[in-house]
């Protein structure tokens, strides 16, 4: 879709406005089916640029237990990029948790939130689609053993949940 906006200015630019008619006859962009799933959000990037995210319940249940969560909405994360796929042909994509933890120091509970990303972006295609899911349990795997690192370090904080996904 970005790609197709950037597009449809160039064209404009060359050989004049698209007109209502074809405009109107264009298909909305692909969405997941579930309500507690990914939205589009946009950034300030003249809408070349699309973020995915998906903000998670303060109520679901596997939110503290990462490998869970990623068990969970793995197949979510999947139909997005399946989809951008079917909309944009290919797409440079990168995972991202946004994670809560808490530790209590003197009888008071502290909390912090950090973001963890995909250390390398990942190019998908309608050739290496199948890849997705390898590419997320990498990435999870990933994420886990910075947690764990971190732990083994004597730190204390303790997960207390998944608070977004992009």
């Amino acid at each position: 879709m970005a790609a197709s906006i950037f597009s449809s200015d160039v064209l404009e630019m060359f050989y004049g406005s698209i007109p209502r008619e074809e405009n109107m006859r264009l298909k909305p962009p692909l969405k997941p089916r579930r309500d507690f799933d990914f939205e589009l959000v946009r950034t300030n990037c003249n809408g070349w640029l699309l973020v995915w995210k998906m903000a998670v319940p303060e109520a679901y249940k596997y939110k503290a237990d990462l490998l869970r969560f990623a068990q969970k909405t793995k197949s979510r994360f999947e139909e997005v990029v399946e989809n951008e796929i079917k909309t944009l042909k290919s797409l440079k994509t990168q995972f991202a948790l946004k994670v809560k933890f808490s530790i209590t120091r003197d009888d008071e509970k502290q909390e912090m939130e950090h973001y963890f990303k995909q250390k390398d972006p990942a190019v998908f295609n309608r050739n290496n689609a199948a890849t997705v899911n390898s590419t997320f349990r990498r990435f999870i795997d990933e994420v886990k053993g910075e947690i764990e690192a971190w732990s083994q370090r004597g730190s204390g904080w303790v997960v207390e949940g998944v608070l977004e996904a992009t």
